[in-house]
């Protein structure tokens, strides 16, 4: 009764600037719905990404192959997430008429991509040193590769697969969420994985990267067996 009463009501005097006005309805619920959304959004991606280098950290004590690894992630997230946007956007459309992208997929994308993708990591550089201490240093990443890039990716088919039944859901933000992260963890495990994350580390360790080796931990190795052969990397 208050609240039709207060509707009915015209404002014919100025307001003080003691006043306060509140709002109700979807409108304003969505507005408080994006605001805590992106505030959870900030807090989350931080202390996700604080967690992982951590734990990075504490695996692989390299301060700069541990920032890589996230990075190699972050560009898994972002492309699954504009390709997201493109196919529901531009080439499925939705049906609901509205533009965009679900407010769930960009925070669950994120942390179970980070999550899945930094798993393989993990596995990746750990069979890496594994096989360095009998092949030298880059020679141990292409065995490492040799040996798990098959294994790597067959997860990620398989993983893939799983998320995908996602799509056959009736709810659209469902649908957006489970393609994305289809498309994000292929991404991984079929190009960042298998293709820059060994190839950033073989240009590492062979000390073609100029300072930035040095700022990742090459300064140390400048004098082993990077191939295996007894001979030292240019």
């Amino acid at each position: 009764a208050s609240e039709e009463t207060a509707s009915e009501e015209t404002v014919t005097e100025p307001l003080g600037w003691r006043t306060r006005l509140l709002s109700i309805g979807s409108t304003a619920s969505i507005r408080d719905l994006k605001d805590v959304t992106d505030s959870d959004q900030v807090r989350i991606d931080i202390l996700v990404l604080a967690g992982v280098y951590v734990i990075l950290l504490v695996l692989l004590r390299r301060p700069g192959i541990s920032f890589y690894l996230i990075i190699g992630v972050f560009f898994s997230y972002f492309a699954a997430l504009g390709v997201t946007f493109v196919v529901f956007e531009h080439v499925v459309g939705d049906p609901t008429g509205f533009g965009g992208l679900d407010w769930k997929v960009p925070m669950f994308l994120f942390t179970i991509l980070i999550a899945v993708g930094e798993d393989y990591n993990i596995f990746l550089m750990t069979r890496i040193e594994e096989e360095q201490a009998e092949h030298g240093l880059v020679g141990g990443v292409l065995e490492a590769l040799k040996k798990t890039g098959s294994i790597i990716a067959g997860c990620g088919v398989i993983m893939a697969g799983t998320f995908s039944s996602l799509l056959a859901g009736s709810l659209v933000g469902m649908q957006q969420l489970g393609f994305a992260l289809a498309f994000g963890v292929l991404l991984d495990t079929m190009v960042v994985m298998p293709i820059l994350v060994p190839s950033w580390l073989i240009l590492l360790y062979q000390g073609r990267l100029g300072p930035l080796s040095r700022a990742a931990g090459q300064d140390h190795a400048s004098g082993e067996d990077l191939d295996g052969s007894g001979e030292a990397g240019a």
